[in-house]
């Protein structure tokens, strides 16, 4: 039986870059789009994306799911340099889960296909689209506030949805 696929999101589902940047960007009183921009095209992203942390041991949970599901990240990003040193980063930590980059400007619907498969994501309209597109979408929330969505605070709860009744 062929696995079913999984799309993991990068930021603020496996690494804490989210919570990070945030905190970076209050600390330093950038608010301005053009500002955010030239701060995150201005990032060390080998050394942001290590010191930004797992969430939850995600590492370690994704290498168990990859037993269960045809799991690949799929994550946003701001420059070729982000993309690289995302690349980079897991195929040291996970070197046999793919690394799909999405350009800021472009859905994560439209660089695969998300019919019949899941993504897990802490962004909302990433999963609005996704499922408009077939695709069975996931809230990752490490608060556990609830939303639409089936909503998870461990990834290690997919393990327990019945995803065949989802579709």
């Amino acid at each position: 039986m062929q696995k079913r696929k999984l799309y993991l999101d990068c930021d603020g589902v496996i690494l804490d870059t989210i919570n990070k940047s945030y905190r970076v960007l209050k600390e330093k009183n950038i608010t301005k789009d053009s500002e955010i921009n030239k701060y995150y095209q201005s990032i060390d992203w080998k050394e942001f994306l290590i010191s930004s942390g797992e969430i939850d041991n995600s590492i370690s949970k994704i290498k168990t799911l990859s037993n269960y599901f045809d799991t690949k990240i799929l994550t946003h990003v701001h420059s070729e340099k982000e993309g690289n040193a995302k690349k980079e980063y897991f195929k040291e930590v996970l070197p046999d889960i793919e690394v799909i980059i999405v350009p800021k400007n472009i859905e994560k619907r439209d660089m695969v296909d998300p019919d019949g498969s899941i993504l897990v994501d802490d962004f909302p309209p990433n999963l609005e689209k996704w499922e408009e597109k077939g695709g069975i979408p996931v809230k990752f929330s490490n608060s556990g506030k609830k939303s639409t969505f089936i909503t998870i605070t461990n990834l290690l709860e997919l393990l327990e949805i019945d995803f065949e009744n989802k579709e």
